[in-house]
Parts: structure tokens; C-alpha cells; sequence
């Protein structure tokens, strides 16, 4: 089994920097809930073992968030009925991940109120630092408000008279008493602007050791992330599940060395890691895309490739993944790159994606059969957009590929 070199911190960035795109029009809401919260430790002189743990936890804190209309409503509300289930269900996936379980119980509590927090039988760090997030999330979804009507953002001691009066049922009083002094001054907010945050995470992820990691632990991060990507929809459920079993098929069958499988996988669990970007209704749409809803899903591929490309080591998987859509007569997308351009393991991902996604529910249609996929494309390898010996393998083995394609499907 082959070992690999990983800053994790670069990896915490990158992923948190794909949740945040669910917020579309509110991005980077994990990355001012971590940095909010890592000053408020700061200011208290929590140390830095504590705050590194906080700024993991706040990256990641909406990792049970997939759908955009769920993040507005976290935004838009203070709290509802079912606003826990985001918080158990990113419990639930960070749990099954070794290289982040650490943070399961963090976030499985980040929006459970302090006066329910004191009752449950948990460490008190855990209480102490899921209650300051919540209490810096509930802040930012504050301050949202402010910059979807454009207005200016106003005093800083206006944010702690908005949360006074949670502050004892909701939030420790002691946590409310930090918030209101590391706040009191222009840096903390000033810091939350979109370039002063980016070099502050770039900073703490650089400053972080290399870790030394099988392809087991980097498989769990991919279906993890997977899992996040698929649940945008019902009619995405389990694809990148769907591609990655496909793929990986293929990769065997062609006899690719162990090294190049392990990255066919890995490219095509996370393809699609830039669709969180985009909403629930274009996915769910049953019917074709106008140009501009066009233009905005064919972004999906550049920020798969944007988000990757930052974690070093990862450089050859970001390449593959963001291939998965061109074709090999140069009119793919988003580079429109010739078939000379195309290595061996991008022409397996977008074999397997293509294929994938014909034998898989969709709003506007019914899963096709083995023989509808088979004619379709064949029809793509006449016009030079897929690879013809790929296709022809698939093809040879086309039950298996089926029941490969569709294993993680749900019943119907």
C-alpha cells in the first residue's frame, strides 16, 4: 500500500473552502466562524494546541450541510426544529474519517444551546469550544443579514448587544464576556475580509508538519466529501459513489500500476467537489439549462480544480478530476484541451462519469438501460468526445459496469 506526505491543515482549507461554497452568495462563512472563534481563544490565551483545534472545527463545522436552501436557513433563521440534524449528520460523516473523527463530537454539539450543553455528560473543553462556535456562527449568520442588502457593517459593539439577551440560555456567559472583549476592536472584523482571510489560513496551513498517510486514510477523506457532494440532490445521490467504483474497474482492468489506480479513485470520488457551488434548484431542474445556468454548472469542473490544486501532493489528482468533462476533440470544457492533453487516467474518470450519470436517476428522465447507454455512447465516440478502447472495455464487461454504476442507488 502506498504512503503519502499530507499537511492535513492544507487539506482542512481546501475542503472547508468546498463547504463553503454552498452558501453561493454567502461564501466563506466556515472560514470567518473559524477565525472569529481562534480570536476569541487567542484573546483569552487559550493555547495553541486548543486553537488549532478550534480553527479545524470551525472550517468544518457545516460539513452536515449540502443543500443551499439548508445554509440559508441557518442563515436566515436563529434557530428552528431541525436545525440539529446538519449538526448529527456532520457528526456521522467525520466520524467514519480517522484523520478528522477528532472533531465528531464538536460539531455533533455546536448548535445545542449551554443551558442543554451543561446537562450532557461531556468533557468541558468540548462544551466550552462548541458553544463559542456556535456562538461566533450565530454572529456571522448576523452579519450576513448586513451583507446580502450591502448595507455597511455596524459598530463592534453592536454585535454583543444583538446577542446579550441569548447570552445564559444559549451562550456560557463567560463566552458571551469574551466574545464582547476580543471584539471591541476594528482588527477582529477587519480580518474577516476575503483577501486578510485567505492569507491567514494560508499561514496557518503552511505552518503546519507534513503527515505521513496511507491511501486507506485519503479514501475515507474522499468518501467523506463524496457523500457531502452527493447529497446535494436526490438526483445526485451516490454518483461520485457511482463513478468512483467505475473507474477504479476500469483502472484494474486496463492493469494500471497501484499508484496510478489509487489516483483514478481519488479524482473520481472528488470530481464534482466544485458542484457544491451549485443550488439544489439547478440540479433538481427537470428540464434543460438556459446559457447562463449552463455557465454557472460548467464552473463546477474550475473549482473542483481551484480547491484541489492548494494541497500539495494532490497536484496530479486536482489534474485528473478537472478533465472529467473535456472531450478528446478539443470542444470539452473548461479548457477545451485536445486529446493529446488528455492523460490515460482523466479519459477513465470522464468514461465513468459519462456512464455513471446515463444509468442514474434524473429529473428529466428515467435511468437508461444497459443497450440506451450503449447506443448513446457509442454515438459520443463517433463524434471523437470519448475514448474508444475505454468505451470498448466497458462495453465488453457492460453488466458488470451497470452493476457497478448503480450498486449505491437508492431502491425504487
Amino acid at each position: 500500500m502506498a504512503h503519502y506526505s499530507l499537511a492535513l491543515r492544507e487539506v482542512l482549507v481546501a475542503l472547508g473552502g468546498a463547504l463553503d461554497f454552498v452558501g453561493v452568495d454567502d461564501l466563506q462563512h466556515g472560514k470567518r466562524v473559524a477565525i472569529m472563534a481562534v480570536a476569541c481563544a487567542a484573546h483569552a490565551g487559550w493555547d495553541e494546541e486548543e486553537q488549532a483545534l478550534l480553527m479545524a472545527f470551525g472550517l468544518l463545522h457545516d460539513c452536515g450541510v449540502s443543500s443551499t436552501q439548508v445554509h440559508h436557513r441557518l442563515v436566515d433563521e436563529w434557530d428552528w426544529q431541525g436545525s440539529q440534524q446538519h449538526a448529527i449528520r456532520g457528526a456521522e460523516l467525520l466520524q467514519q474519517c480517522r484523520l478528522l473523527s477528532h472533531l465528531s463530537t464538536l460539531v455533533r454539539y455546536h448548535h445545542t444551546h449551554w443551558c442543554n450543553l451543561l446537562d450532557l455528560d461531556l468533557p468541558e473543553q468540548t462544551k466550552r469550544l462548541a458553544n463559542l462556535v456556535f456562538l461566533v456562527d450565530r454572529v456571522d449568520a448576523l452579519r450576513a443579514h448586513y451583507a446580502s442588502s450591502h448595507q455597511d457593517l455596524p459598530a463592534p459593539e453592536y454585535w454583543g448587544q444583538q446577542i446579550a439577551r441569548h447570552a445564559g440560555q444559549e451562550f456560557a456567559p463567560e463566552l458571551y464576556a469574551l466574545f464582547v472583549a476580543a471584539s471591541a476592536n476594528d482588527v477582529f472584523w477587519l480580518q474577516q475580509s476575503p483577501d486578510v482571510l485567505d492569507d491567514v489560513l494560508m499561514r496557518w496551513a503552511q505552518a503546519d508538519a507534513e503527515l505521513i498517510v496511507n491511501f486507506e486514510d485519503l479514501l475515507e477523506l474522499g468518501f467523506m466529501f463524496a457523500n457531502i457532494v452527493d447529497s446535494k440532490s436526490p438526483f445526485t445521490f451516490s454518483h461520485s459513489l457511482g463513478v468512483k467504483a467505475v473507474a477504479g474497474w476500469l483502472a484494474e482492468c486496463l492493469h494500471l500500476p497501484a499508484d496510478e489506480r489509487e489516483s483514478v479513485i481519488l479524482a473520481a470520488l472528488l470530481h464534482d467537489l466544485g458542484k457544491l457551488r451549485v443550488e439544489d434548484r439547478m440540479l433538481d431542474k427537470p428540464g434543460p439549462y438556459d446559457e447562463q445556468e449552463r455557465r454557472l454548472m460548467h464552473r463546477h469542473v474550475f473549482d473542483t480544480w481551484q480547491l484541489l490544486k492548494r494541497i500539495h501532493g494532490f497536484e496530479h489528482i486536482a489534474r485528473i478530476a478537472s478533465m472529467h468533462h473535456e472531450t478528446l476533440d478539443g470542444q470539452g470544457y473548461p479548457q477545451r484541451l485536445s486529446a493529446g492533453d488528455l492523460p490515460l487516467a482523466a479519459r477513465i474518470v470522464a468514461v465513468a462519469d459519462v456512464f455513471q450519470a446515463l444509468v442514474q436517476n434524473r429529473p428529466y428522465r428515467a435511468p437508461m438501460t444497459l443497450d440506451a447507454a450503449r447506443d448513446v455512447m457509442t454515438q459520443m465516440v463517433i463524434r471523437g468526445k470519448l475514448d474508444p478502447e475505454l468505451v470498448g472495455v466497458l462495453f465488453a464487461h457492460g453488466e458488470t459496469a451497470y452493476q457497478l454504476a448503480r450498486a449505491h442507488e437508492p431502491a425504487s
